[in-house]
C-alpha cells in the first residue's frame, strides 16, 4: 500500500500538449543513444521509455517550435540521466570524494563563448553537455549564459548538499531546506530553460529585480515541493534520502507522513498564490520604473506564462510517469492518486480556489 493519499492540488491553469510529442519522443531516444546513455548499467532503452521525457517536455513546453522542443527534451533527458548516475555512482555509497571530483569537471564543458577548450568528454553526461551547450549558445544572449550556468553550477552543488547530508545522516529544518533547495534545486535552471522554449528571454537590466526573483523563487519552491511529494516514496523508502520536504516535516514537526504531505501542499499552494500576486501587483510597477519597452514587456510576459504551463505540465506528467507512479506494492495510477483538480483558469483566478485549496 502507498504511505499516503495524494492530497488535492492547486492546478489553476489547464495543462496542454504540444502536438511535437512523437517527433521528441523519437528524436531523444536516438540523442541519449548517440550521447552512450542507453544499455551502461544506469539505463536501459526501457527505463528511459518508461520515464517518458518527451512527454513531459510536451507537457511542460506545450508551445514550443519542434527543433526546440527536440532541445529541450535533450536537456531534461541529460538531467535525469545526471540524477541516476550521480546516484548510482556517488550516493549509493555515500562517495564525497569521487561526487567532488566528478562534479568539478562539468563546468568546463560550458563556456560562456562558447569558443574555449573543452576537456575530452569521458562519459555520457559530459558528452551530452557538450552537444548541448554547443546547440543552445547561439539561441541566447551572453548574459542568459552566464545565468544558465550559474543555475547549472548550483544544480551540482544540491548534488554534494544531497551527498554529505546522507554520508551524516543530517535533515535540514524547513527554513534551511526551503532555502537550499531555492539556491540550489533545479528548478531555476527550468526557469532559464522556459526562456529558450518560449523565445522570450528576460531583459538583462530587469533580470536581477525582486519581482523577477520573486517570480523565480515561487515557481521553484512550487515544483521542488510538488516533487517531494510525488517522489517521498522513491527517494526516501526506497532510495534512503533525507533531501525530501515531506521528510524534513516529519522530522522537524513530529508529522505522521500523511500530515506532513498536507502541510508541505499547503505551503505549495501559497508559493503559487504568491507568484499570481506578484505578476499582477509588482510587475506592471517594474515595468514603469525601469521604462521597459512594450515589445520587452511582451516577452516578459510571455516567459511569466510559460512558468505557468510548466507548473501545470509538470504536475501532468507526475501523474502519469513511470519514474513517479511505481509503488512497491505495485499499486498503479488509479490506486496512488487522486483526480488532479479542473476548474477556472488563467491569472487571477485563485480567489476562486481558495475555498477548494484549503478544504
Amino acid at each position: 500500500m502507498a504511505s499516503f493519499t495524494m492530497p488535492e492540488f492547486y492546478v489553476p491553469h489547464p495543462a496542454r500538449m504540444n502536438p511535437h510529442l512523437e517527433r521528441a519522443r523519437v528524436h531523444s531516444t536516438q540523442w541519449a543513444r548517440d550521447m552512450g546513455m542507453l544499455d551502461t548499467g544506469v539505463w536501459t532503452p526501457e527505463i528511459l521509455a518508461g520515464d517518458d521525457y518527451g512527454f513531459m517536455c510536451a507537457w511542460t513546453h506545450p508551445d514550443a517550435p519542434a527543433e526546440i522542443l527536440d532541445l529541450i527534451t535533450d536537456w531534461y533527458v541529460w538531467v535525469f540521466y545526471f540524477d541516476d548516475e550521480f546516484f548510482a555512482e556517488f550516493k549509493q555509497n555515500t562517495d564525497v570524494a569521487g561526487a567532488k571530483a566528478y562534479l568539478d569537471r562539468l563546468p568546463a564543458f560550458m563556456p560562456i563563448n562558447g569558443t574555449d577548450p573543452s576537456p575530452e568528454p569521458r562519459n555520457p553526461t559530459e558528452r551530452g553537455l557538450v552537444d548541448l551547450w554547443q546547440r543552445t549558445i547561439p539561441l541566447m544572449s551572453e548574459d542568459w549564459r552566464r545565468r544558465f550556468t550559474t543555475s547549472t553550477h548550483n544544480l551540482l552543488l544540491e548534488c554534494m548538499w544531497e551527498i554529505k547530508n546522507m554520508a551524516t545522516g543530517t535533515v535540514a529544518n524547513p527554513i534551511e531546506y526551503i532555502e537550499m533547495r531555492r539556491k540550489v534545486g533545479g528548478a531555476p535552471w527550468s526557469a532559464n530553460l522556459v526562456e529558450v522554449s518560449e523565445a522570450a528571454e528576460v531583459p538583462a537590466s530587469i533580470a536581477g529585480t525582486r519581482p523577477l526573483r520573486v517570480l523565480s523563487d515561487t515557481f521553484s519552491d512550487a515544483i521542488h515541493l510538488r516533487n517531494d511529494i510525488f517522489s517521498y516514496e522513491r527517494e526516501v523508502q526506497r532510495e534512503g534520502e533525507n533531501s525530501n520536504g515531506v521528510l524534513v516535516f516529519e522530522k522537524f514537526f513530529g508529522h505522521d507522513t500523511q500530515t506532513a504531505v498536507e502541510a508541505v501542499n499547503t505551503l505549495l499552494t501559497s508559493r503559487l498564490h504568491q507568484f499570481e500576486n506578484t505578476v499582477f501587483t509588482e510587475l506592471p510597477l517594474l515595468f514603469s520604473e525601469h521604462g521597459v519597452d512594450p515589445l520587452e514587456q511582451a516577452r516578459v510576459l510571455k516567459y511569466v506564462k510559460g512558468l505557468q504551463d510548466w507548473q501545470s505540465g509538470g504536475h501532468e506528467w507526475h501523474l502519469h510517469a513511470g519514474r513517479y507512479t511505481k509503488t512497491d506494492s505495485g499499486a498503479g495510477n488509479s490506486a496512488f492518486f487522486r483526480t488532479i483538480l479542473r476548474g477556472p483558469t488563467g491569472l487571477g483566478t485563485s480567489a476562486a480556489w481558495l475555498g477548494v485549496a484549503r478544504g
